[in-house]
């Protein structure tokens, strides 16, 4: 009976998290990208330490209220990223190609880790796999567009219009 109510809580809290986490859709230059989005003071100091990969078509969506200068920094984080910096109409205004993960010696470490970018006023920065900025051609200018959903049930949506995700119909037996 343990078993198969910790089983049962197990697949609950599986359920919860996935039902109370913020994400969406990021398009840039024609490409589709499913985001995370960090809208909290804590989820944006996490944003995506410890992370071993990101997939090619993933990418997190930091999503702020009002403009300001926004240099990231990278600490506990595994792996490179492209980050993007744009206003609330989409346009692109700042670039970090290849932004590089600390040293293993000062990860999770307090000793003062270089920020990069947030030069330029911006709304919001994505964070995306490292090549997608060079692979795309996206440059200061270029739009992006998302369209996030909420745990809350808020949405919010820039920039470009998001295009319906058009999934294959099957075909029909006649």
């Amino acid at each position: 009976m343990r078993l198969i109510l910790a089983a049962a809580l197990s697949a609950f809290v599986a359920f919860a998290a996935r039902a109370t986490t913020d994400g969406g859709v990021v398009v840039v230059k024609g490409q589709r990208f499913l985001a995370e989005v960090a809208r909290t003071d804590n989820e944006r100091a996490r944003g995506l330490m410890y992370r071993t990969n990101l997939a090619k078509d993933r990418c997190m969506f930091f999503f702020y209220e009002e403009d300001g200068q926004r240099p990231i920094w990278m600490k506990n984080c595994l792996i490179a990223l492209d980050v993007v910096w744009v206003k609330a109409d989409g346009t692109v205004v700042e670039i970090k190609e290849n932004v590089p993960p600390p040293p293993a010696m000062r990860r999770g470490s307090d000793a003062e880790l270089p920020n990069y970018g947030g030069n330029v006023d911006s709304r919001h920065f994505i964070e995306f796999p490292v090549g997608t900025v060079r692979r795309l051609k996206l440059k200061v200018g270029d739009k992006v567009g998302w369209d996030l959903q909420f745990a809350d049930g808020a949405k919010a949506a820039g920039g470009l219009k998001v295009p319906a995700d058009r999934q294959p119909k099957s075909k029909r037996k006649r």
